[in-house]
């Protein structure tokens, strides 16, 4: 056969083969080529105009194209429309190959042996049992367990699903990516949609990633309560392509927010993507554990364990390592949406906790020496198998540190603290570590550090629960967490330093939410956090602690604030409520706005508009009486309070003994007016979490060796898998 290339009177048309076939006994018998397009195609050419190239079928006449240099269009055809001309085929060129020649397949490959089969047909395509496999293989396997989907193409799974199923036929790969997962994403979209119909209040995540590429892409959460239920899911993971500037990212969220038609639904947005923020956040290592984390693989700061299992954390995970560039370009896009609605933002609790701590750790002297033996301890137990051996015959086992979450390496201070100090000082001795051995000054002074870390390791896990109320733990954190700083002051020997950090940091960033609380702080405008020091006193974070059952007034009545102070404040928050009850009852009677369009921000002024509403409506004057000023004015009947329904409510809530944080949601016709408050508050995330952690399942999709996945492809299959339950 002839494959010298030749050129035609065209310059754009090379003819690669001219060879002819005279009928399919000759393709047996003849010549057997190795390859299929030599062996079934003839008048082979080259189109460079169009960097493709086509071929004549030598047993159809067909006209086959495709990309130059790729075969799958030739090979497809052949094994689809003449597949017993190439069994024959493959028959020969295993005859042509002499007996004692050994191919590299031989020694890498088992032999396949094909069961059984009841029928020599294949399902249709419409069968609902090769319908159902089909399904399972795209949404279980390639979806949900994030598997490759070259799966299908792989000979010993196809020879595994022969014996799920001998009739099923396998899906080609160029379906699921072109047909398949489009008709689920199209799916999706729908779901979403229906999603933010049924929604009365939306809040929002929003943040950027770029994947190990440093292709960047966008990313949207939607945050809603649907019969009682916390729902959110996905609303976009876009690629962001070229340069981008703050104005296409706000184009980008725009579009999004208008194609889903949920611009009256919204109720605030949250975000942490400062460019100082991110950078705090990537890398937080509480000093004494630099050397944790020298020469570590990336598998033991992995989400991921060793068999591909996502470990469950309700911590944020994701190392976001976007470009300074890209860092400011999203500040600018924040700053932009603040100066149309500056009551719409909100910042994450989570990360503004870690940049307290991260303060406060400046200020660690004395107790590095001790945190460094720690750090060495929790080591060991991780790569001494010696040392791991003694913890395990006692029961021990001291968690992984993960180098972007503080409070994992608080943890581990925790675990560690907490063995017997005989059982580990004998584990140190006895495998040659006697240099790590705690003394009692070492556990004074962890003790301490332990101690005044505690609330905030506990509200950064408590506030990234998923299912239940997170901006309701807020305010009441943070009072607590400010009066154990006041008490730690005149208990504390070694660690003064970070306690005095600590408060100073968290009086910067919270004072705003402090002041609403009616605390005196001493603090200078100079060392007032503006980034966040007037975000957190949106009135959201009073509101919300009233509407979760859990809290209501409670933590008011149990803190350490004085009397009068606990009354004022309970009678402020009171007459919050009150006030946007009656927004939220009578939004429709106000001025043609967004429903939700700074409903925060004077609240008092609007309801005292509608009460005045209320009281002067117009009414029939009265008719003129003969002897009037004798009237009995005792008699007359005492003016109605027209949202009187609304304080008996409040009345009633607060004497309900139930505790459940959803009881208002789970109350509605007992509390109609509280429960679409609580419906519109409760639904806003505390923390950036739930964005944070699309960045995780699209990081774990986007692994080392599918390097190469397209970004439409990598679209697809995160939307997909953050929101399955859509499916």
């Amino acid at each position: 056969m002839s494959s010298d290339l030749t050129e035609t009177s065209s310059a754009s048309l090379i003819v690669i083969s001219d060879t002819t076939s005279s009928d399919n006994a000759d393709l047996a018998t003849n010549y057997v080529a190795k390859t299929v397009r030599d062996q079934f195609y003839t008048d082979i050419k080259i189109i460079n105009e169009k960097n493709s190239w086509e071929a004549t079928c030598k047993i159809c006449k067909s006209t086959i194209r495709g990309t130059k240099g790729v075969t799958s269009n030739y090979n497809r055809h052949i094994k689809e429309f003449h597949k017993s001309q190439y069994e024959l085929w493959q028959q020969q060129l295993q005859l042509n190959i002499s007996p004692g020649q050994k191919k590299i397949t031989d020694t890498l490959t088992v032999q396949k042996v094909k069961p059984a089969s009841t029928s020599g047909s294949t399902y249709l395509s419409n069968h609902p049992r090769q319908v159902e496999l089909e399904k399972s293989i795209t949404e279980d396997l390639i979806i949900e367990l994030g598997l490759p989907i070259s799966l299908v193409e792989r000979p010993s799974f196809i020879k595994f699903m022969t014996y799920v199923d001998p009739r099923f036929k396998m899906i080609s790969r160029r379906t699921l990516t072109r047909t398949t997962l489009p008709n689920l994403y199209s799916k999706m979209l729908d779901g979403l949609r229906s999603f933010c119909s049924m929604a009365k209040f939306i809040s929002l995540t929003l943040d950027l990633w770029t994947d190990r590429r440093q292709r960047a892409f966008f990313a949207l959460t939607g945050h809603a309560i649907i019969n009682s239920e916390f729902k959110s899911y996905v609303m976009s993971f876009q690629p962001i392509f070229g340069s981008h500037s703050a104005s296409s990212l706000l184009e980008m969220y725009e579009t999004c927010i208008n194609s889903y038609n949920i611009q009256s639904k919204l109720v605030r947005l949250i975000t942490d993507s400062a460019s100082n923020n991110v950078a705090a956040f990537t890398g937080l290592v509480i000093p004494g554990f630099e050397n944790y984390f020298l020469n570590e693989d990336d598998q033991l700061n992995s989400d991921w364990n060793s068999d591909g299992e996502q470990i469950e954390s309700d911590d944020i995970t994701s190392e976001n390592n976007i470009s300074i560039e890209t860092q400011d370009i999203l500040k600018q896009f924040f700053d932009t949406i603040s100066s149309e609605n500056e009551s719409f933002r909100l910042p994450c609790y989570a990360h503004t906790l870690q940049l307290t701590v991260n303060d406060g750790l400046k200020g660690l002297t004395g107790i590095q020496s001790s945190l460094e033996k720690i750090s060495k301890i929790a080591k060991l137990s991780h790569s001494s198998t010696l040392v791991s051996e003694r913890f395990e015959k006692i029961q021990i086992c001291i968690p992984k540190a993960n180098k972007t979450r503080w409070n994992s390496q608080y943890e581990t201070v925790v675990t560690v603290t907490g063995v017997q100090p005989s059982d580990l000082n004998e584990i140190l001795i006895q495998t040659q570590h006697r240099d790590l051995c705690l003394k009692s000054l070492d556990y004074q002074m962890l003790s301490e550090f332990v101690s005044l870390l505690a609330l905030f390791a506990e509200a950064t896990n408590a506030t990234q629960a998923q299912n239940i109320p997170s901006i309701s733990i807020v305010t009441p954190s943070i009072l607590a967490i400010y009066h154990d700083l006041l008490l730690e002051q005149s208990n504390i020997k070694y660690a003064s330093i970070l306690c005095e950090c600590l408060l100073e940091s968290l009086l910067s960033r919270f004072g705003g939410l402090l002041e609403q609380m009616l605390i005196d702080i001493d603090i200078t405008e100079k060392n007032k956090n503006k980034r966040f020091y007037d975000l957190y006193k949106d009135p959201i974070f009073l509101l919300a602690p009233f509407l979760d059952g859990h809290f209501r007034l409670r933590w008011i009545s149990s803190s350490l604030l004085s009397e009068q102070v606990q009354e004022e404040l309970s009678n402020k928050i009171q007459q919050l409520v009150f006030e946007q009850c009656i927004l939220l009852e009578h939004v429709n009677g106000l001025p043609a706005t967004s429903a939700n369009d700074n409903m925060m921000l004077s609240p008092s002024v609007q309801t005292q508009a509608l009460l005045n509403s209320a009281a002067s409506s117009p009414t029939t004057p009265k008719r003129k009486c003969l002897f009037a000023n004798l009237e009995n004015k005792a008699m007359k009947k005492p003016k109605s309070d027209p949202f009187s329904y609304i304080k008996d409510e409040i009345t009633k809530y607060l004497n309900d003994n139930d505790m459940d944080s959803m009881l208002l949601l789970k109350s509605s016709n007992n509390y109609p007016t509280l429960s679409k408050l609580a419906m519109k508050i409760l639904s806003i995330p505390a923390t950036s979490a739930p964005v944070e952690r699309v960045f995780s399942q699209s990081g774990f999709l986007f692994r080392q060796h599918r390097a190469s996945m397209t970004r439409t492809t990598l679209q697809q299959l995160t939307m997909l898998k953050c929101n399955r339950d859509l499916l």
